[in-house]
């Protein structure tokens, strides 16, 4: 009897401690996971698919995006079937430039015609532009996607990777990074493929993983902090190596453009801190790579009321100082 009464109250003293702990999560503004909050498509469209070895592409077809704001307007998205986005402006010249990146270089949240890479197919009459930019890739994402479409394309006389440095933390997958898919990705599809760096010093190429997903983990904050203390601790080491990853793939989008006969850009799109520029400037000159500093402008008067990438103007921004190098 005695026995069973201290089972008992160790049960109900566990209870209460894990009540508590609960409690101070919540109140201190940690809360349960949050289920994908995949689109409704009666209200907006759903543009990509599942790939197993990049976790996302485009899924060719046209789609239009109601306002996200009461001042915005609806914007045209539409998708050819080798997985481009239409820059809107036609061109049937043989020779290629082709554009690789996230969603600035995609250009989500602008219409097909807005887009700095569209502007830039209509001030060029000797190039035909081809958009591959895909919302979410990082660096690794890029890559992969540019070995499959290079074989098809002919003609390729320029790549150009549009480069923010938060590619850094998409590139190993970093758990914050898994988790903030997880809680606003709108494409259905969160699983991303990561690099690493071995001993020798090679790019290591992985699978798409997702986040982790503990029993209740949509229900309790506990459960919720414990998934995320898992991801952080799993991507550790490889965050460590996230700058030596990035450059380690940089070099290999520079190889395969070069085997193909053509000239490889780093356009970068963000502003960065000066001491991670300077880093990026001097790795840029080691290894040859040319490179074009276009960041978007920052500021209200810049972004999409009620989605938060750049509008129109910051796309003619960008397409104004990427012209005087083409």
């Amino acid at each position: 009897m005695k026995n069973t009464n201290n089972y008992i109250l160790t049960i109900i003293s566990i209870l209460i401690i894990f009540f508590l702990i609960e409690s101070i999560l919540r109140i201190s503004g940690n809360t349960p996971r949050t289920k994908n909050n995949i689109i409704n498509l009666d209200k907006e469209p759903l543009i990509y698919q599942k790939d197993n070895q990049i976790g996302w592409i485009h899924k060719p077809g046209k789609y239009s995006f109601l306002p996200w704001s009461n001042e915005g307007k609806i914007t045209k998205f539409n998708i050819n079937n080798d997985l481009s986005r239409s820059t809107f402006y036609t061109n049937e010249s043989i020779n290629k430039m082709l554009f690789i990146g996230g969603s600035l270089t995609q250009g989500w949240a602008v219409s097909d015609k807005d887009n700095f890479v569209s502007l830039l197919q209509k001030n060029l009459k000797n190039y035909k532009v081809k958009n591959y930019g895909v919302g979410g890739y990082g660096g690794y994402q890029s890559l992969l996607l540019l070995e499959r479409i290079i074989k098809k394309d002919q003609n390729v006389s320029y790549v150009i990777y549009g480069f923010i440095p938060h590619h850094e933390v998409r590139n190993v997958a970093a758990g914050s990074w898994l988790y903030l898919l997880n809680k606003y990705s709108k494409r259905g599809h969160t699983s991303v493929p990561y690099s690493s760096i071995n001993k020798s010093g090679n790019l290591i190429r992985h699978y798409p993983v997702d986040y982790l997903k503990l029993f209740l983990g949509d229900r309790l904050s506990v459960m919720a902090k414990i998934e995320k203390r898992i991801m952080k601790i799993k991507s550790r080491n490889r965050e460590k190596k996230k700058f030596e990853i990035s450059k380690k793939i940089i070099k290999e989008m520079k190889i395969i453009t070069e085997s193909n006969g053509a000239k490889f850009y780093m356009l970068i799109l963000n502003q960065m801190p000066k001491p991670q520029l300077n880093n990026y400037k001097k790795f840029f000159v080691n290894e040859n790579i040319s490179s074009i500093y276009c960041p978007f402008p920052e500021g209200s008067k810049f972004t999409v009321l009620g989605d938060g990438h750049p509008n129109e103007l910051a796309h003619k921004k960008v397409f104004t100082c990427l012209s005087s190098h083409f």
